[in-house]
C-alpha cells in the first residue's frame, strides 16, 4: 500500500507527525523537503504514534511506532517500534536466510523468478524446485531503546526496553531490557544498572505516561526516577498518554475524501 507526499502532508500535520531535515523551525513544514510526488509505503497493520519523528528520507516507509520515538534509518515493515526509542542512521535487516543445510544455497533450487522462468523458456527446460518454509520473523523493539549507526538486525529478534546496541553491532539473538550489547554478532556487554533498579524501571512502565508527568521527575538518578513513577502513579497523580496513531484505515477515509485510492 502506498501513498504520494502530496497527498500524505495534511496528515502529518493533523497526526503530528514530524518529516524533517536539520534547520526545519516550524511544524507544518512536515515533509516539505520530501519530493511531492514520491510514494510513501505502509502496511495494512501500519499504527504509527503522533510526536514521532522521521529524519532526511527515512520516511519513505510507514512502520508501526509509538510516540517521542525517532528514526534516521528507514524501518522495515517487519519492525515495530515502542515509545522514547532513538534510532541512529545506518539501521538495517539482514538479507533473505538461504538453506546452508542444503547441497547449494542458491535460489536456484527453490525460488525462481523471472531469471529462472527466463533461462527455462530460452532453453525449453523443465525446472524442478525444492520447497523451502522459511519465513521471516517480525522484529520488534522495545520502549526507551537506543540503538547506534550502522547496526544490523537479524529477522525475529526481539529487543528488550531500556536495552542499547552499540554502533556497527550485528545483533543475531535477542536482547535482554537494559542491557548494553555489541559486536560482531552482538553480545552483552554490561547491564545498564543494578538488578533492582532495572527492575522498578520495568514495574514503573514509565514511557506509557504523559511527558508532563515525568519531565519533573530525577531522570538524572534511575533507581530515584522508578520510585517517583511507581510512588505518583499509586497515588493517581499521573496521566496515562493515549494516543489516536495514524493507521491505515485512516489513510483510506484520507484519499476517499480526496476522491482518490491508494497505489
Amino acid at each position: 500500500m502506498r501513498i504520494q507526499m502530496s497527498q500524505l502532508r495534511p496528515l502529518l500535520k493533523s497526526h503530528r507527525i514530524l518529516m524533517t531535515v536539520p534547520g526545519m523551525k516550524d511544524f507544518q513544514d512536515t515533509g516539505s523537503t520530501c519530493n511531492p510526488e514520491a510514494w510513501i509505503s505502509y502496511q495494512e497493520d501500519l499504527a504509527l504514534d503522533p510526536y514521532t519523528t522521521f529524519w532526511g528520507t527515512s520516511g519513505t516507509a510507514l512502520p508501526r511506532m509509538g510516540a517521542f520515538s525517532y528514526t534516521h534509518s528507514k524501518l522495515n515493515k517487519a519492525i515495530s517500534v515502542g515509545r522514547f526509542t532513538s534510532i541512529a542512521k545506518g539501521m538495517t535487516v539482514m538479507g533473505a536466510k538461504h538453506p546452508l543445510e542444503w547441497a547449494s544455497t542458491s535460489p536456484v533450487f527453490y525460488n525462481q523468478r523471472l531469471l529462472m522462468r527466463t533461462y527455462a523458456a530460452d532453453h525449453g527446460a523443465e525446472l524442478g524446485t525444492t520447497k523451502y518454509g522459511y519465513t521471516p520473523g517480525k522484529i520488534s523493539i522495545g520502549n526507551d531503546v537506543w540503538i547506534g549507526e550502522k547496526v544490523t538486525l537479524g529477522h525475529g529478534v526481539a529487543i528488550g526496553d531500556g536495552a542499547v546496541i552499540a554502533s556497527n553491532s550485528v545483533v543475531t539473538s535477542d536482547v535482554e531490557p537494559y542491557t548494553v550489547v555489541g559486536g560482531l554478532p552482538a553480545k552483552k556487554i554490561r547491564d545498564r544498572f543494578d538488578a533492582p533498579t532495572v527492575q522498578a524501571l520495568q514495574a514503573s512502565q514509565w514511557w506509557q505516561y504523559a511527558p508532563e508527568n515525568l519531565t519533573h521527575l530525577d531522570v538524572a538518578n534511575p533507581a530515584a526516577f522508578a520510585q517517583q513513577v511507581l510512588e505518583q502513579a499509586e497515588a493517581g497523580n499521573l496521566r496515562p498518554f493515549q494516543t489516536r496513531p495514524l493507521t491505515a484505515k485512516t489513510i483510506a477515509e484520507h484519499l476517499e475524501a480526496l476522491g482518490t485510492g491508494t497505489g
